[in-house]
């Protein structure tokens, strides 16, 4: 009793302290979740998601911290594709406000005012991003281009032309080996009266000034410069770089300088750029070829064009995407031959087992066929026949193939022994447990005779009796089977009970006529059933879907009118499958082990976690592991694809 009670302390003890560190991760979860919302709502999002991520850890399936995530991811996402929006933009406003055409200027307006709304809308979604910071002077310098250009095209074609004509003159002058640069300072004045914030007005009015008071620095500008635009007219932008930071050296404001360099980071951008693409693009392209190789049609598909998408006509992926439908088809057509194929080979292995008796064997195979073709109904049908025969005969005799037979035969082993030692009694309730199970089993039947004969002696002859009327009464309702199991008993105790003969030869007369009437069919349906047959044969070889199911309709009448047409039988099963399978099979849905699912969930928001940092390649390499476990995981392949488009921008 104090045993029990000292188990009964710990059992409660042991509940008290899960509970507790229950409670104890669910309040770290509540104080982890609560500091995260706090940094999210100050925009500080990599801390905050850092926070959730960790909260997963601790409650994989919380549902709400998966949600702050995606909407951490949703955000960045919105402000990414913004800012890239607003850095390809002024891109090309910045070349446009340098043309000379209105058409153009007007244009150079409109996307520059573009960028600038993109760039604040990004800037307010994640104004802590490190890019918002570095892109803020461009964005403030593109604004006076931009209200520099608008003056511009407020004056007359009149004061343009002057305009222009003053500029020109401040350039040749300017150009010169030896310019008078108090003479282009004055034609940069006259050009400011007309436009105040003209940019080049006002940098060439600064470079004058600045050779002015200091001619010697000017020099070295001029010759840094020219050796610069030489090399970057080379894209040799290593070099070209140097000379312009050497110029920025000398003047850090510039303006041609600056130029030079963004025109540089550009281009050195877009060759990293296309380089990762290209790695990216051979990496989905090989994935796509293994794909292919292993029959995962729709996944190459989408590699070959992810290919496309990072590298127009990369090497022959345009082409092995052409050619996926005719080797999805052609495959296809393979499994469902190779399919049809299985299905009746298993169903005739099924049919002939069931005809020899081999009831297991045809069991098996039938199950087979059905794990092949779910709606096989022929396949049901002779299941069941198989299995209730199986079930007759493990009544009659249960083999060692029973699951049944440990018990079985420990009890007959029981009852005989018992039965040999004269314990009547309790040999009779041995015999009895197995026609519980069994009620047809012969030779407990058998046993159970015996024991009622050893235990009334002087009631021999009625026990006798009894089964004796006992098997008449089977006789009288034609189940010649049980009459014939019973009759066979009494002659293992008495076999010289008058009549016993006679009763056994009516009962296999009575069975064996009962088997001839069913196989029985009369001459006229005999002619009929080879012609039809014949037809059917003609029918199916002709082939084509009307042919086939014509022909079906003739082998379904043998089958009616002579059930025991084994080759009849397994041609409507074959057809019946042909035609079912003749479409395409649905997709095969994978259903994910609970380990697959708790590693899917890991890379997954391990993705949004680098994708949060901007580290894109290894966001991509976190969602790819999703697919690698889960080909059919649609947000992991969503957001590999918005990341590479992203890029390639």
């Amino acid at each position: 009793m104090k045993r029990n009670k000292k188990y009964i302390v710990m059992i409660i003890l042991a509940v008290a302290a899960c509970l507790a560190f229950g409670n104890l991760y669910s309040a770290t979860v509540r104080e982890m979740d609560r500091e995260a919302q706090e940094f999210f709502d100050k925009r500080d999002y990599n801390r905050a998601i850092g926070l959730w991520l960790s909260c997963l850890e601790i409650e994989p399936e919380n549902e709400k911290i998966q949600q702050k995530i995606e909407l951490v991811y949703e955000i960045k996402q919105r402000k990414d594709m913004a800012f890239q929006k607003a850095r390809l933009n002024y891109r090309i406003a910045r070349k446009k406000l340098k043309e000379e055409e209105d058409e153009d200027l007007e244009m150079g307006i409109a996307l520059g005012k573009k960028a600038v709304d993109d760039y604040v809308y990004a800037y307010r979604l994640d104004p802590n991003d490190s890019d918002m910071q570095d892109a803020m002077k461009e964005m403030k310098i593109l604004d006076e281009e931009i209200r520099a250009v608008q003056e511009r095209l407020r004056l007359s074609r009149l004061q343009r032309e002057k305009v222009e004509r003053l500029k020109n003159e401040a350039r040749t002058e300017m150009a010169l080996e030896f310019p008078d640069f108090d003479k282009a300072r004055d034609l940069w004045k006259q050009v400011l009266r007309y436009v105040p914030q003209d940019n080049e007005a006002l940098e060439g009015k600064r470079k004058c000034d600045f050779a002015i008071e200091n001619r010697i620095k000017f020099e070295k500008i001029r010759t840094y410069m020219a050796r610069g635009v030489e090399y970057f007219n080379k894209k040799d932008y290593g070099a070209a770089r140097l000379e312009f930071e050497e110029v920025l050296n000398v003047d850090p404001r510039h303006r041609e300088a600056m130029d030079y360099i963004e025109k540089i980071d550009d281009a050195v951008e877009e060759n990293v750029l296309y380089a990762k693409r290209q790695q990216q693009a051979e990496e989905s392209y090989r994935s796509g070829i293994t794909n292919l190789a292993n029959n995962r049609f729709d996944e190459a598909r989408q590699d070959f064009e992810t290919s496309l998408a990072l590298v127009a006509d990369y090497r022959d992926a345009k082409q092995r995407l052409e050619n996926i439908d005719r080797l999805k088809g052609e495959y296809e057509e393979r499994e469902r031959a190779r399919r049809l194929q299985q299905i009746n080979q298993k169903f005739q292995e099924g049919i002939i087992a069931y005809t020899r008796g081999q009831y297991r064997e045809a069991i098996d195979a039938l199950v087979m066929t059905l794990s092949l073709d779910r709606k096989n109904n022929q396949a049901k049908e002779y299941l069941q026949r198989a299995r209730d025969a199986l079930r007759i005969a493990e009544e009659e005799t249960v083999d060692a193939n029973s699951r049944y037979y440990d018990i079985v035969n420990s009890l007959a082993v029981a009852g005989k022994s018992l039965y040999d030692r004269g314990q009547y009694a309790e040999s009779k309730k041995k015999w009895d447990s197995i026609l519980k199970l069994f009620p047809q089993n012969r030779l407990a039947r058998e046993y159970v005779m015996k024991c009622d004969l050893m235990m009334n002696p002087q009631n021999r002859e009625g026990v006798v009796a009894n089964r004796v009327l006992e098997g008449r009464e089977y006789l009288k309702k034609k189940d010649f089977r049980n009459a014939l199991r019973t009759f066979n008993i009494i002659k293992s105790i008495d076999r010289n009970y008058p009549g016993l003969d006679t009763l056994i030869a009516q009962s296999n007369a009575g069975l064996q006529e009962a088997e001839a009437e069913a196989r029985t069919v009369a001459p006229a349906d005999r002619a009929e059933i080879k012609r039809r047959y014949q037809a059917g044969m003609n029918l199916y070889e002709m082939g084509g879907k009307n042919n086939i199911e014509k022909a079906l309709a003739q082998f379904r009448w043998v089958v009616q009118k002579d059930p025991g047409n084994i080759k009849a039988v397994i041609i409507v099963n074959k057809i019946e499958s042909q035609l079912r399978l003749g479409g395409v099979e649905a997709e095969r849905q994978q259903v994910l082990t609970a380990r697959q699912r708790e590693l899917v969930n890991k890379y997954y928001y391990n993705g949004i976690n680098y994708y949060t940092n901007n580290n894109f390649d290894k966001a991509i390499g976190e969602w790819r592991k999703v697919l690698a476990i889960d080909p059919g995981n649609v947000k992991a392949r969503n957001n590999i694809r918005k990341v590479l488009a992203f890029m390639q921008r």
